[in-house]
């Protein structure tokens, strides 16, 4: 298989060093027959409740080979798709191979690790995290049908595209507006918030935006400063400086996981830890951990590890002629430290010390397809 993923980056290494000093919150192996809270999505507000066994995917009669693109390694969440790749592609007898495309900036490099795919012989079914919602539809839509692709976690335009593994993103953002309007709603004081989105160039941005205006709405909630920028830690702690220092009145930062992250060290350094509260729109080992002491009020959650598992099944279910679905996910949870443990961690996050797989070869035992 041509070889087009790229290594450790100096954030991913810090993530690996970090996730090492995690208590064990993981938990034991997966137990057979385990069942998922997932659902159908069709639209964001029409879905129906899917209760799937982990163990129901057959497993694989060929050594297929499946390429999955991510976004970047640099957060915890995309360990956790990746961990959960892992270990189904092996429970199955599937091979992996994986890229990383470096940030949601670089959607030129991840137009190429597609075409590489693509035009892959050895690449039987494509597994994309894309950087951007609608900037890869002339490379999918003239690749149609030659190999399954299917969305990774992150939405994406149709074209070429036949099945999609996620959330739709505006159900996480919804869910922290609506726990927010429920804390402060009309009639009480107005309260201020910072309100940080992540990269401009990522297609889920505005899905999640929508969502969270959308759960606000006619709340005492006020959207004092919205911040864009990067994931990576260094951009993230420098957005929340700048946002408490242009709005000394905010009662709230709420936004990526990375930001909830950093902004515990950065409100206690200032000494504002218990006037101001965090809010996560998504989940990382970080953000577990910091909801779990009570550092975190809420984060939403959309179960990156059981994310994964699906990806394989579905991409192994097309590859096999099995009947597949259009767009599968688990069920969006909104937790905070009183509701945390109602949730295996092993849904959320790789075992303490896991480090990214890059290559995993099929089970020799099964026969090339």
């Amino acid at each position: 298989m041509a070889t087009f993923y790229r290594r450790h980056s100096r954030a991913g290494r810090r993530l690996l060093a970090a996730l090492a000093l995690l208590p064990a919150l993981w938990g034991s192996q997966v137990a057979a027959g385990e069942r998922w809270p997932l659902m159908l999505w069709d639209a964001p507000q029409e879905q129906r409740q899917l209760l799937r066994e982990a163990s129901d995917t057959p497993l694989a009669t060929r050594g297929w080979r499946l390429c999955a693109i991510y976004p970047h390694l640099k957060d915890g969440y995309w360990l956790a798709v990746n961990y959960g790749m892992k270990e189904e592609a092996r429970r199955l007898g599937v091979g992996l191979e994986i890229a990383e495309s470096g940030g949601y900036h670089n959607l030129e490099e991840q137009r190429q690790q597609v075409s590489k795919a693509l035009d892959d012989k050895n690449c039987h079914a494509l597994l994309l995290g894309t950087v951007s919602y609608d900037g890869l539809n002339d490379l999918l839509s003239g690749h149609a049908g030659a190999k399954p692709v299917l969305a990774l976690a992150n939405d994406i335009a149709p074209a070429g595209v036949q099945g999609k593994i996620g959330v739709p993103w505006q159900q996480l953002g919804l869910e922290i507006g609506r726990w927010l309007a429920e804390r402060h709603p009309a009639g009480t004081p107005s309260t201020d918030i910072a309100w940080f989105l992540g990269p401009q160039e990522a297609g889920w941005v505005g899905f999640l935006d929508a969502g969270f205006r959308e759960g606000i709405a006619g709340s005492a909630i006020n959207v004092a400063v919205t911040k864009w920028g990067d994931t990576g830690r260094l951009t993230q702690r420098r957005l929340v400086e700048e946002a408490l220092e242009e709005h000394p009145g905010l009662r709230y930062l709420a936004g990526t996981a990375v930001m909830a992250e950093v902004a515990i060290a950065e409100l206690r350094h200032k000494g504002l830890q218990d006037r101001i509260g965090l809010v996560s729109s998504y989940m990382t080992p970080g953000a577990y951990g910091g909801l779990s002491r009570g550092r975190i009020l809420a984060a939403v959650s959309d179960f990156p590890v059981l994310q994964g598992k699906l990806a394989v099944q579905q991409a192994v279910s097309h590859l096999e002629g099995v009947p597949a679905r259009s767009f599968i996910g688990p069920e969006v949870s909104l937790l905070t430290r009183d509701t945390v443990a109602q949730y295996p961690a092993r849904w959320i996050l790789p075992p303490a010390g896991f480090t990214p797989i890059y290559t995993l070869p099929p089970n020799p035992a099964l026969p090339s397809p």
